[in-house]
């Protein structure tokens, strides 16, 4: 892997190969070296240090280049105009869930949308050159956010990017490329003598190559990378396409032609004029500039001990720490609170929800930020209107955030309970963590948020409720960072990829043998099934041997031959192979169903539903969808409706194959429901008006929805945080099911004579003779052991006109009892013997007793004991009880 500092080290030594730029050059920049951090820099004018924030500060706070201030969307509309203008395509944002993509959760740059297949020749851009407002999402620098003024957990990033390739040629490089970076900047009205470029480099995922920040005042506005070489064993080699990545933060361009002290009000604009009137947060101008100048050093992730660094500050404005700290904390919650909803806002609209697990894991954390913060400085403000007013000033930059508004409500409110809930039940946990504890470390604050949902403020206000002097160490960002997925190395496949011929109904084909492994065959071609993307594998006969399983490894399909048939296969054979087909329409029924369930549960539930998982079987199927709240039967059977609805629209079902660009343009990013999809074409089963999925399933074997037939919900269940589960069955599996609960519903009415519309008044009518039945065998079982006299070697025999079951659980409440014996006859020969816990007979034992003197049989426990006698046996009472009494 190629070490970054060395590499700068050497691409400063080939500076004229790497960093001699013609138009920079033209434009009158001259390289220098920096007199404080030793890097080298180019600018118009001579300067001592490069511009770097850790070099000069912030110097652009309240001395703004900029003569006409600039809104956010201003801003941006500036720079679009400039681009398209000079030949480049405008896009519309991609998702910040990044679905198309299996090995990260967001977007975390611009370049990430066309990562891998644009970037690595195999399928053409959708634009040469684009501009593009991508949102971002970055969980990395959490604790600052609202702090330093240029921290986020969303931005979007202006990506300029254009790919040259063997066809185009390098039409568009360094020179271009900086060329339209500065002069954007002289359009928005940044002087270019303003302007420095820092030389640097960038590596990631295997590439690398030379880079060029460029700095205004102290404040870094973006970064032109030149991605040119990747890493082989031989050494670095050129790359077919050579990529310009320049990626510009909207909330910087904005903050310095805004000239504001602090970049959130203008990037958050009418949200943070709403915060504040909301809340009387009064910050003197002179001490909010001077921190705002000062604040950029407060990261946490680059500097060791930031509670001196914190003195430092507070020392060069005049202050004490805990003062100046103590002013600015409530706005700085503020600031925080309107970016982290923003986030919320992005991946409701996009598709993830906060949970537990995976991504879902940030966005729960920065919300439970929230809520402290709304407790701990009581901070007053309507959500809803917060949500409208984000989406309302993002609405000519990412139009789609109005479709997320009442959804992105609705989990938030749903996570407030689940936030007041482990509030009330964590108490006790922390109260018991820190009787133990003198200090705590980023561990211990790790823990008790993962293992109990308890946020480091909860620690902080139950330790000052215990009178305890702890405090929540700094430098905990590093804790709660993005998990990444990561790809399970796969075994390789040294076979040619399997010719599919289950797309079409012919149920028979002939094929070679190529391969076997172990029990499995691997033919040239197949019309057998692999079990993918949720549906089982297909089922029938290679040689009139049953096929048990179908498996697809690579693109190579493996078919699983019961072990003791294997030897009758060797490689060359041609074999014959017979698929199931009734079998596979069925399962194709329950497939296209599941697309329609989507549709339904979005349309009834909400847009932030998304498949988060499906298994598609022969008899029944299950499909999971993002949801933050149980789905209520009423709901359940509103979507049941949905979809047998879209059944009897009798809508065709296309599917096309489609390469990957044009199919995102096309029908956008919904298409990845079930998650990324590999290669550079995408077949798209389409139910018009009803939903658009790229998917690999055996549609074709239905042509319209109506085949489906019927659609029945068998259960659901809430499987994960944030994840609930709807098991249902299609076709004629629906209909027999359907008429098995119509029998069980005959046959309990039946029992309890009552015609089935009356069947809920009538079993809720025995239910409640059932309850006051209940209390009544309590009354009596207290009335019989409540005398005063009653001890504990205290025997009483009583016969009582009813049945077993109504004696068995007197006799199971007597003998919970504490003291006492009984002995109850009914009055079908049922006897039952029961003694309490601290009584000196055992129940067993006297049934014996009465099993000898009436010829009885039965058995039981010292507590409780059960038997049967004949009826005309029981004479004398009195005779069998002092027999039994003797004897004990």
């Amino acid at each position: 892997m190629v070490d970054k500092k060395e590499l700068r080290k050497q691409f400063s030594k080939e500076w004229e190969k790497h960093y001699k730029i013609k138009s920079i050059e033209e434009m009158g920049f001259k390289r220098m070296q920096c007199k404080k951090c030793g890097r080298y820099f180019w600018s118009m004018i001579d300067r001592d240090y490069c511009g770097d924030t850790s070099c000069v500060g912030y110097q652009f706070i309240g001395n703004s280049p900029v003569k006409k201030k600039l809104t956010y969307q201003e801003t941006w509309s500036k720079i679009k105009d400039y681009f398209v203008k000079h030949g480049h395509t405008a896009l519309e944002s991609y998702p910040t869930v990044a679905r198309w993509r299996d090995d990260v959760y967001f977007t975390i740059a611009s370049i990430s949308d066309f990562q891998p297949y644009v970037v690595n020749g195999e399928i053409p851009p959708p634009a040469n050159p684009l501009i593009i407002p991508q949102p971002c999402l970055r969980f990395v620098d959490i604790s600052n956010v609202g702090v330093t003024g240029r921290h986020y957990t969303n931005f979007i990033m202006i990506g300029q990017h254009a790919f040259n390739t063997q066809k185009t040629g390098l039409f568009y490089w360094k020179s271009e490329a900086l060329r339209h970076d500065l002069m954007y900047l002289k359009e928005l009205g940044i002087p270019l003598e303003e302007v420095t470029l820092i030389e640097d480099v960038w590596t990631g995922g295997g590439n690398f190559g030379p880079s060029m920040e460029y700095f205004v005042r102290g404040l870094e506005l973006g970064n032109c990378v030149f991605m040119q070489y990747e890493e082989t064993p031989s050494g670095p080699r050129e790359l077919k396409t050579k990529v310009i990545d320049m990626g510009a933060g909207l909330s910087r361009l904005s903050w310095i032609t805004s000239g504001e002290y602090v970049s959130y009000d203008p990037v958050f604009g009418k949200v943070m004029d709403y915060l504040k009137s909301e809340n009387d947060l009064k910050v003197d101008k002179r001490i909010l500039e001077k921190y705002a100048q000062l604040s950029g050093t407060l990261n946490e992730d680059e500097v060791e001990d930031i509670e001196k660094e914190k003195e430092n500050i507070a020392n060069q404005i005049g202050m004490g720490k805990d003062e100046l700290f103590k002013t600015l904390e409530p706005l700085k919650a503020l600031y925080a609170t309107a970016d982290h909803l923003m986030t919320i806002l992005y991946t409701t609209t996009d598709g993830m929800l906060p949970s537990n697990s995976g991504g879902g894991y940030n966005l729960r954390t920065i919300l439970r930020r929230v809520f402290d913060f709304q407790d701990t400085y009581n901070l007053n403000y309507d959500l809803a209107r917060v949500i409208q007013l984000h989406a309302e000033r993002m609405k000519t930059i990412v139009p789609r955030l109005k479709n997320g508004i009442e959804s992105t409500v609705n989990v938030i409110e749903e996570e407030r309970k689940k936030y007041t809930e482990t509030k009330k039940r964590s108490y006790n946990k922390i109260v018991n963590y820190l009787k133990h504890k003198k200090k705590l470390t980023k561990d211990d604050v790790r823990i008790l948020y993962e293992s109990h949902g308890i946020t480091p403020v909860m620690i902080e206000a139950t330790a000052e409720k215990m009178n305890l002097d702890i405090k929540i160490p700094g430098g905990i960002a590093e804790l709660i960072k993005t998990k990444q997925k990561i790809k399970k190395a796969k075994k390789p496949v040294d076979y040619p990829k399997t010719l599919a011929l289950y797309y079409t109904r012919e149920p028979t084909f002939k094929a070679k043998i190529i391969g076997i492994e172990d029990e499995y065959l691997i033919l040239n071609q197949t019309a057998f099934y692999p079990e993918s993307g949720g549906q089982i594998y297909d089922k029938g006969t290679i040689n009139n041997i049953n096929v048990i399983a179908v498996e697809k490894r690579s693109g190579v399909v493996f078919h699983k031959i019961p072990k003791d048939k294997i030897s009758r296969f060797k490689v060359g054979d041609e074999i014959y192979g017979v698929v199931d087909l009734k079998r596979r329409k069925q399962i194709s029924r329950n497939h296209t169903a599941a697309h329609l369930l989507n549709a339904a549960c979005r349309k009834i539930l909400g847009n932030h539903i998304w498949q988060a998982g499906a298994h598609k079987d022969e008899n029944k199927a299950h499909l999971d969808v993002t949801h933050y709240k149980r789905i209520t039967d009423k709901e359940l059977n509103e979507i049941e409706k949905q979809v047998n609805e879209y059944i009897l629209t009798n809508t065709p079902i296309q599917v096309e194959v489609l390469p990957r660009n044009i199919a995102e343009q096309k029908y956008g990013f919904g298409l990845y429901q079930g998650g990324a999809i590999p290669g550079k074409e995408l077949r798209i089963v389409n139910i018009r008006n009803i939903d658009v999925e790229a998917c690999g399933g055996t549609h074709t074997m239905l042509d319209t929805t109506a085949e489906i037939g019927a659609f029945k919900i068998l259960k659901r269940e809430s499987v994960k945080d944030g994840i609930e589960r709807i098991t249902y069955t299609t076709g004629i599996p629906a209909i027999e099911y359907t008429q098995k609960q119509e029998q069980i519903l005959k046959e309990a009415a039946d029992k309890l004579n009552t015609p089935i519309i009356e069947l809920v008044k009538t079993v809720g009518k025995f239910y409640r003779e059932w309850k006051e039945q209940k209390k009544a065998i309590e009354i009596l079982a207290n009335i019989i052991m409540s005398e005063e006299e009653v001890h504990k070697d205290r025997l009483r025999m009583i016969k009582l006109n009813l049945s077993k079951d109504i004696l068995k659980p007197i006799a199971v409440s007597v003998s919970n009892k504490d003291k006492g014996a009984i002995i109850l006859f009914g009055n079908d020969g049922t006897v039952f013997c029961a003694a309490g816990k601290e009584s000196t007979y055992k129940a067993n034992e006297i049934l014996k007793e009465i099993n000898n003197v009436l010829g009885g049989k039965g058995g039981g426990s010292p507590r409780l004991a059960s038997g049967f006698i004949e009826k005309n046996k029981l004479t004398d009472f009195k005779e069998l009880y002092n027999k039994i009494k003797n004897r004990h």
